[in-house]
Parts: structure tokens; C-alpha cells; sequence
């Protein structure tokens, strides 16, 4: 009997062993493939899949597993949402608590960029380097190479050298050029200046030339160059051109520019635009920051709305400009995927949001609501959605049999109609002191806060934390609950610009039949306030912050502020609350419908077809951690996304 039931624990042993052995194996071979399109909002993705205007996402979608939505993490920022995507942990774990916080040692009113600050807890592409897979980041936030915990590629956000300008130009007979083209006019030259950060002035030179055998003067291509040296064919006008130049020993920047306006005989000023001079951030195995520029070039501008604001540039012209950006970061990330073959590769597209925050314009309560420009606004949005689609689908046509390919979003986006100011409330309460210079008197201050989106974190002037402190330790929580309850405090009147019952009768129709039962939730609560007249208490959530003096950085604050739907938090001092430039905003509470974040992934070892429940973002970490077999780190707070990956481990099982 004795060893009848040992052959038995050696044949399971076998069994389990040989089990084991198949999915490590499987997981050795398999890629992951993750795209963050920042502010891509569930409801409106589905929308617009529904409608069939993103024909890629719907192809992953019917080929892969989707969740109902994604729950990212409070506050609903940029920062912190991508933090917890990188790493399954919380903002307190992190510490990217905001896109911008109060910086240690310093006044109370310095700030530190989150976007260029390391992560307190290792990111999936520094745990899974150290664990022998070969990671890469393109324009991820987070993965800031300057950081110290990078992939083995990265490639981020350098500088911008100098910013985007309209020159006029007057041209004179050229001289000095080399390996000139051919001109059937006089070649004709200008130049103009560019001061770059950090550096002497430069001077950038353009040729024109006439190449139409007409017999008229007509000058129809343009060089432009820093050095009167010609390597490229000119451009046309209308047509975009750029010039890359060498800042630093190790560091290439450049621009783009497009003439907009000029006379074929050249007797008038011509018009140029010149976008930002920008430069980006590569690091990696030698050779491949020099292979990156020679192929794609330098690390293009993103958007410029200060050029389109001020009629520099069309509508048109902006969005190629920002497709540049989205299709450099895409084109130089599938590259690498083919060239390096990484395990795990995450990128990011950003317009989404940009878009979202300028042109939101869905409620009749924001400023200059009409139903005519909110339909050509959300022309400019759906445009943003489609350039996501085309992301999606270049990336799906270069994946092979053992990629998985997750698509993530780290929050969504409300419109917003009314901005608060938090240091107005801690002003009228005597809690910030000005001086009669309007500068914060850290004498009599005892806090201050620092808003980002719909979120603030309130710093209390501690006198053992803060370099101008003047709370005493055993004051602290007696100051902080005289805080806490200055904002429960505060009631404004409901905005009522508009037709405000239509658009909610709208809102509560539009969740019904998406069956977000939070949607008709949220709406039928804001209509029945409207409908009484009620006042509305603008600072929603009001949370008290434990302090975990384990955290080598505590960036967070005291208290966290989020608002109330339809506010942002704004900078000043000076109104409770006032009228709002900014249409869109995030960073409030993440269980409303409208910041609710996308989640869709395919793969060889993905369900096809299938809806799962809702998840979390800090669930996306840990079931990456599990795909590629690694171990997960002890603070990781999120779970395995089981819906996901149970039936891949079934399968291998087989």
C-alpha cells in the first residue's frame, strides 16, 4: 500500500512539474504590448465603436476580452493614474498623489512636476528588467530616463529649446550657398534668429527658388537650413519642411515649419510658421539613441494652440501636427518592438486629452454653450478618438502569434462649467495670509493649497516639516479639522446658465440606454437639485490624509480636495468660485460615469469575444506580471484581472 501511494505522489510530482515547466515556457515566449491614449473616456469609446466610427478598437473588441470599465485611482490625474498602471499601487505608495505637488525643503508655494519624478515603488519595466525580461517606454509617463529606473529602451519628453513663432520674411539676392537647384529666376535668400534655452542665438537661413520653366518669377520651393548647406529637396508652400539642429554634443532638437502665406515674385513678406523647437529623451544599448534619430528624426512637438489661437496655423494644419507626434511616438514604438523584440513595450497618445480639456463642450451651463459650437467642438474630439483608432490599428497588423496587446486609459473626462479656488476659502478663513504685495506671508500662513484638475492637495504649514512652518505638532489636527470644515462650509449656487432640464432629460436618456445605472444616477440627482433650487456644496470629497512616515517621499498633502462634477479647481485666490476657460476637466471622484477609463486587451491566450465585469487600473500590473511569468512585487495592491487569464492557464493546462 505504502508504495502504491508513493508512485502516486511521484506520478503527481511528474504531473505538476511538467505542468509548470509548459507555462513557464509559454510565458518565456509570450510579448506584451501596452497603449495608454490618455482621457480616452469609456462611454464615449463605446459610443463611437457603436456608431462605427473606430473600426480597430471594435476589431479588438470582437477579438479579445473588454471590461465594462475601468475604476482608476483618486484623484483621477494623469500622474498618479499612470503611476498605478505601472505599478498596481496606490498614490500613497507611488507618491505621484497629483500632476504637481508642494516640494519638500521649500517655500510652500514651490512645486514639483510629477511627470518628472521617480516612482517610490519599481514600475513593471524596471521590476521586469531586473527580472531578466527586456523592457521599453516610449513617451509613457513615468518612465523619465532622467529618473534613474528606466526600461532598456526609453524614449521621453526632453526639452522644449524655444517656443513656436510667426516669422515674416523679406528676401534679397542670395549668395554663399552650396550645391544649389536649379532656378529659372535669381535664387532669392532671407534668414531669421532663433534664441534656444540655454544657448546663443541661431541663425536659420532659406533659400527660394523658382523651379517652374514659365517665364514668370515664381517662387514655389523653399530650403531652409542652419548652415546654407543643402541635403534635402525644398518644400512647397502649404507643404511641411523641417530642420533638425544639433544643441548639445549629445542631443538633437529641431522644428517643423510650413510657409503660409507668400507672393510667387516674393515683393511681399512672406509667412512662415515655426513650430517649438523640441528635443527628446533616449536612452538604451549603444547605438540606439544614434539609430532612433536617424530613422525618425527628433522627438517632434505635440500640439501648439498658441499658434492656432493666434491664426498662425488652420485647424487643419494643428491636427497634422499632432498626428506627427502620435504617429512618431507609434512608428518609432512598433520599430522597436520589431527590431528589439522586447518582452514588454508600453507607449503613450496623449491627444485625447488635450483635446477633451480645450473643447468639452457638452453642457448648456458652460461658458459660450451653443448647440452649434458644441457640435463642431465634438468634431475635434471624435477626430481625436479616430487618431487613437489608427494607432490601434498599426499596432494590431504588426503583432504576431505570441503578442498580447493591451489597451488602457487612466481616466476619463467631465465637462466643466464653474472653476474653484481653494486659497480664497483658506484666505477668508485666515488660514493663507497675503502681504500687501499679494505674496503669501509664511509668518502667519498656516496653509496653503495646490490644485491640479478637479483635485488640491492642502499643505499645513508644520513647523517640524516645512521650511517657513509655524503649526505646532500638537496644533496639527486641530488646524486640519478647522480646514476640513472651512470647505464643508462652503455652498454656491447651481450654475443655470442654459437649458439645463434638456440636457439632463439628455444625460439620464444617453446612460439608460448605455446602461450605466451611474450615469442615471448622477443625473437624476443633479436634475432633482436643479428642479428645487438647491444650492451645491462644490467641494465633494474631503479626505483626511494619514501621514506614513515609512514613505521616503511623502509628497502627498494634509487633506485631499475633489470637486463636485462641473468644477474645476483653479489657481487664485481671489473668488469662490468663477467662470472657467478650460471646458474639460478629471480629477474628481473616479466612480462617476464620466471618468470611468477604457480597458480592452487580445492576445493568443486572451477570450475572445468577452465582456468581463469592471476592473481597476492597479489590476493591469499584476495580470502583466502573471502573462510574462514573473513574480509580483509584495506592494502591489491590485489583483490579477481573473476573467482575463484563468482561461489562458486552463488552456495551457490542456
Amino acid at each position: 500500500m505504502t508504495t502504491r501511494y508513493l508512485k502516486v505522489i511521484i506520478l503527481l510530482f511528474i504531473t505538476f512539474s511538467s505542468i509548470n515547466v509548459t507555462l513557464a515556457e509559454a510565458a518565456s515566449d509570450r510579448q506584451v504590448i501596452l497603449i495608454s491614449f490618455d482621457g480616452m473616456r469609456n462611454d464615449l469609446t463605446r459610443s463611437y465603436v457603436k456608431d462605427g466610427k473606430l473600426p480597430n478598437i471594435k476589431n479588438v473588441i470582437e477579438k479579445g476580452t473588454n471590461a465594462k470599465y475601468a475604476k482608476t485611482v483618486s484623484p483621477s490625474l494623469t500622474a498618479p493614474s499612470h503611476a498605478a498602471i505601472a505599478t498596481g499601487a496606490t498614490p500613497l505608495k507611488t507618491s505621484i498623489v497629483s500632476n504637481a505637488w508642494q516640494q519638500k525643503d521649500a517655500a510652500l508655494t514651490n512645486q514639483k512636476n510629477a511627470f518628472l519624478s521617480a516612482f517610490e515603488v519599481d514600475p513593471l519595466w524596471v521590476t521586469a528588467r531586473k527580472q531578466g525580461k527586456t523592457t521599453a517606454t516610449v513617451a509613457f509617463a513615468g518612465a523619465n530616463p532622467s529618473t534613474g529606473k528606466q526600461a532598456d529602451y526609453t524614449i521621453y519628453y526632453g526639452d522644449t529649446l524655444s517656443p513656436s513663432k510667426q516669422e515674416k520674411l523679406k528676401f534679397t539676392e542670395a549668395s554663399g550657398w552650396s550645391n544649389t537647384p536649379k532656378s529659372f529666376s535669381l535664387l532669392m535668400e532671407t534668414s531669421f534668429k532663433i534664441k534656444v534655452e540655454d544657448s546663443k542665438n541661431k541663425e536659420i537661413h532659406v533659400l527660394a527658388y523658382d523651379s517652374s520653366n514659365d517665364e514668370t518669377k515664381n517662387y514655389d520651393e523653399f530650403i531652409v537650413s542652419d548652415n546654407k548647406k543643402i541635403d534635402k529637396k525644398g518644400v512647397s508652400p502649404k507643404n511641411w519642411g523641417s530642420v533638425t539642429l544639433q544643441v548639445k554634443e549629445d542631443q538633437t532638437a529641431g522644428f517643423w515649419f510650413n510657409f503660409t502665406s507668400t507672393d510667387p515674385a516674393l515683393g511681399k513678406e512672406a509667412v512662415m510658421y515655426r513650430s517649438a523647437v523640441t528635443s527628446g529623451l533616449i536612452d538604451g544599448p549603444e547605438g540606439f539613441p544614434e539609430r532612433i534619430r536617424d530613422q525618425f528624426g527628433f522627438f517632434p512637438p505635440q500640439d501648439d494652440d498658441i499658434a492656432l489661437e493666434k491664426g498662425w496655423i488652420s485647424r487643419k494644419e494643428y491636427e497634422e501636427i499632432s498626428e506627427r507626434f502620435v504617429n512618431w511616438v507609434t512608428d518609432v514604438s512598433l520599430f522597436i518592438k520589431n527590431e528589439y523584440k522586447p518582452d514588454l513595450l508600453m507607449f503613450y497618445a496623449p491627444q485625447i486629452d488635450h483635446q477633451e480639456h480645450k473643447y468639452l463642450l457638452t453642457d448648456p451651463r458652460q461658458p459660450d454653450y451653443s448647440p452649434e459650437k458644441s457640435k463642431k467642438y465634438m468634431e475635434y474630439i471624435q477626430w481625436s478618438y479616430k487618431v487613437a483608432d489608427s494607432v490601434v490599428g498599426k499596432t494590431v497588423e504588426s503583432l504576431d502569434g505570441n503578442d498580447h496587446l493591451f489597451i488602457v486609459s487612466d481616466h476619463g473626462m467631465e465637462p466643466a462649467h464653474s472653476a474653484l479656488e481653494p486659497n480664497k476659502v483658506l484666505k477668508e478663513n485666515g488660514l493663507l495670509v497675503l502681504d500687501s504685495d499679494g505674496k503669501i506671508d509664511y509668518k502667519k500662513s498656516k496653509a496653503i493649497a495646490i490644485p491640479s484638475g478637479s483635485a488640491a492637495h492642502v499643505y499645513i504649514n508644520l513647523k517640524s516639516r516645512e521650511k517657513h512652518g509655524i503649526v505646532p505638532e500638537e496644533d496639527y489636527e486641530q488646524v486640519r479639522n478647522e480646514i476640513i470644515q472651512a470647505f464643508k462650509g462652503i455652498k454656491v449656487n447651481r450654475n443655470e446658465n442654459g437649458p439645463v432640464i434638456r440636457h439632463q432629460l439628455k444625460e439620464i436618456w444617453n446612460s439608460t440606454v448605455n446602461l450605466s445605472f451611474t450615469g442615471v444616477k448622477e443625473n437624476t440627482k443633479d436634475l432633482f437639485g436643479y428642479l428645487l433650487n438647491a444650492d451645491i456644496h462644490p467641494y465633494q470629497d474631503i479626505k483626511k490624509i494619514s501621514q506614513n512616515k515609512k514613505l521616503k517621499e511623502q509628497n502627498a498633502g494634509d487633506i485631499l480636495l475633489m470637486a463636485a462634477p462641473g468644477y474645476i479647481m483653479g489657481q487664485g485666490e481671489s473668488h469662490i468660485v468663477k467662470s472657467t476657460p478650460e471646458l474639460g476637466t478629471h480629477g474628481g471622484n473616479p466612480n462617476r460615469d464620466k471618468l470611468r477609463a477604457v480597458f480592452l486587451a487580445m492576445g493568443p491566450d486572451i477570450p475572445r469575444g468577452k465582456k468581463i465585469e469592471p476592473i481597476s487600473n492597479l489590476d493591469i500590473a499584476p495580470t502583466i506580471y502573471e502573462l510574462l511569468g514573473l513574480q509580483i512585487p509584495n506592494y502591489v495592491e491590485g489583483k490579477r484581472i481573473k476573467n482575463l487569464t484563468e482561461e489562458s492557464k486552463k488552456a495551457n493546462q490542456e
